[in-house]
């Protein structure tokens, strides 16, 4: 038998308690001193920024104002376009076009040659083999005959440039034969990257020529670039060696782990000699390889990463096999994608590394087309020491894209500092 619903006396609903004065008035004190002690912080900030568009009178005026009587946008173009002498050498910008198109030749190879072997089709082994390790020699020489051509290169530069560019090569090559390849896709994806890797070193090479000699924008130019390729390439040899630290078993394993954890307790001022001495005999001072080939690795990268992929369930790896895929493409298309956040972390790492460097930079390039902002910035203040307003605007440009980065991918700091103390 149904039975009726008594109606509610509103007398009787007990209300909830409304949140007391004080607490909501603590509540907006302590935001309230937060964003004040955010401002104070970010005011050096808020005024060389202001300072970009003030005369240099304003900016060293006692008691300072917060914005300038007269806002002078011309700054900005008039730091672009100033030029502290020394005209675009051949020498430098060879290097910078042959650092990214060793770098546009190396992934694309990777992309162009993934493929499992299909039984019964393409090229053997006896025959692919041989004709990629002799593209690998050709992409070599080619490198070394390349600076000889646009410079008249020394026998030890050409040689030694020749040796890293096969060496980057024969590196690609290995990855793809521990993956049972199509050899015939191997082959016709190695010239079709020596071509990729040609058309880019040209390119690169007359975009660094038109950018000028001791200007801010070659200046811009070399740190963007160099900041790129090094963030790129530690990401992608650091995954790799990540991969097999973390999800293959082989001999030596642990001890080659363990090494390379110690090599991160050696300073760096006890390897800066013997380093310069190194990239000196191989004629490399005043190159952009000295500052991207001897550092396509990083140990803490390696590291984080290991850490990360321990973390990925291994059922993943077993349905992949199971479906026929190689190593490489279980890396690929499996790994990677799942390890993105850790990837982009290395990466926002690695990139703020190379634009925020310094030391290295200043003692392995010495024309002004080869400076980077930072060193750059330094030399330009010591000849401008009156114009305060264009070394504000050349701060506020080295600053930007940090900033920028951070401001956007702030989270992910976060999560590459959890991501290094994950155990698998």
């Amino acid at each position: 038998m149904a039975t009726l619903a008594r109606p509610v006396n509103p007398s009787r609903v007990i209300l909830a308690p409304a949140a007391p004065l004080t607490k909501v008035l603590g509540r907006v004190l302590i935001y309230g001193v937060l964003l004040l002690v955010g401002l104070i912080l970010f005011t050096p900030f808020i005024l060389a920024f202001l300072g970009t568009f003030k005369t240099n009178a304003e900016i060293i005026a006692w008691p300072p104002r917060l914005f300038p009587a007269e806002w002078r946008v011309a700054n900005w173009p008039e730091l672009l376009n100033t030029d502290v002498g020394g005209l675009p050498r051949a020498e430098g910008a060879t290097s910078l076009g042959l650092t990214a198109g060793v770098f546009a030749f190396f992934w694309t190879f990777l992309l162009g040659g993934l493929s499992s072997e299909a039984k019964g089709q393409g090229l053997p082994r006896s025959i692919g083999l041989p004709a990629a390790l002799a593209l690998v020699v050709g992409v070599g020489l080619a490198g070394a005959w390349y600076v000889g051509l646009r410079f008249g290169a020394k026998p030890v530069l050409s040689w030694s440039t020749g040796i890293a560019t096969a060496l980057f090569a024969l590196i690609g090559l290995g990855v793809l034969a521990m993956s049972r390849p199509d050899w015939g896709r191997v082959v016709a994806a190695m010239a079709g990257a020596i071509l990729v890797g040609a058309l880019v070193a040209v390119l690169f090479e007359q975009l660094a020529l038109a950018a000028g000699g001791g200007r801010f924008v070659r200046w811009l130019f070399n740190t963007a670039l160099l900041s790129v390729v090094r963030a790129i390439t530690q990401v992608i040899f650091c995954s790799m060696a990540a991969y097999a630290f973390a999800r293959l078993a082989f001999p030596g394993k642990n001890l080659v782990f363990n090494f390379m954890l110690a090599s991160m307790m050696i300073p760096g001022a006890v390897t800066l000699v013997p380093t310069y001495v190194v990239i000196a005999k191989m004629e490399w001072i005043n190159r952009a390889h000295a500052l991207i080939f001897p550092s396509i690795v990083n140990a803490f990268g390696i590291f984080m990463l290991t850490q990360f992929l321990k973390a990925v369930p291994r059922e993943l790896e077993e349905a992949a096999f199971i479906d026929g895929a190689s190593y490489f493409q279980i890396y690929k298309d499996v790994v990677l994608p799942l390890a993105r956040p850790a990837l982009l972390t290395l990466f926002i790492l690695q990139f703020q590394g190379m634009w925020n460097d310094f030391l290295a930079p200043l003692l392995y390039t010495q024309t002004p087309d080869m400076w980077v902002l930072n060193v750059a910035l330094s030399l330009f203040q010591q000849n401008y020491k009156a114009q305060w307003n264009l070394t504000l605007v050349g701060a506020m440009i080295n600053a930007i894209v940090p900033l920028t980065m951070f401001f956007f991918f702030s989270r992910y700091y976060i999560e590459g500092v959890s991501y290094a103390g994950v155990k698998g």
